[in-house]
């Protein structure tokens, strides 16, 4: 797992390795953007996290709150409240928080993504 801390943010992802592709976003108020090629599960934890998505990541996992998730994954979960995600595409989308808005394009195969919607108060509509 790689954790990204604050004062690398600013100049890239420099950071502490573990045996496995994965980044995890700790810090509040971050605006970055993530090559999926490079580190194909992205964690973010902090709040107020702006990111965009180059490629396709294989996962994506939001625990925290007031995000703006930009790009597509091939599974996608979001147990924090209030964040904005528009994918371009994904297979599996879970909403468990809650006031959170998803925008869709595409699922995979031509099929729309599966999504579980559970939490309260989120919307969720297909991009035209």
């Amino acid at each position: 797992m790689k954790i990204v801390p604050c004062a690398v943010l600013a100049t890239g992802f420099a950071v502490s390795t573990v045996a496995s592709a994965e980044v995890s976003v700790l810090e509040n108020n971050k605006t970055l953007t993530h090559d999926c090629a490079k580190d194909r599960v992205v964690d973010l934890i902090g709040n107020h996290i702006k990111l965009t998505l180059l490629g396709t990541c294989a996962r994506v996992s939001i625990t925290g709150n007031h995000e703006t998730v930009i790009g597509a994954a091939t599974i996608v979960y979001v147990a924090g409240n209030n964040n904005n995600l528009t994918l371009e595409a994904s297979e599996k989308i879970t909403l468990a928080g809650n006031k959170n808005t998803l925008t869709w394009k595409q699922g995979a195969a031509k099929q729309p993504p599966k999504i579980a919607n559970v939490g309260k108060h989120n919307t969720v509509t297909q991009a035209k």
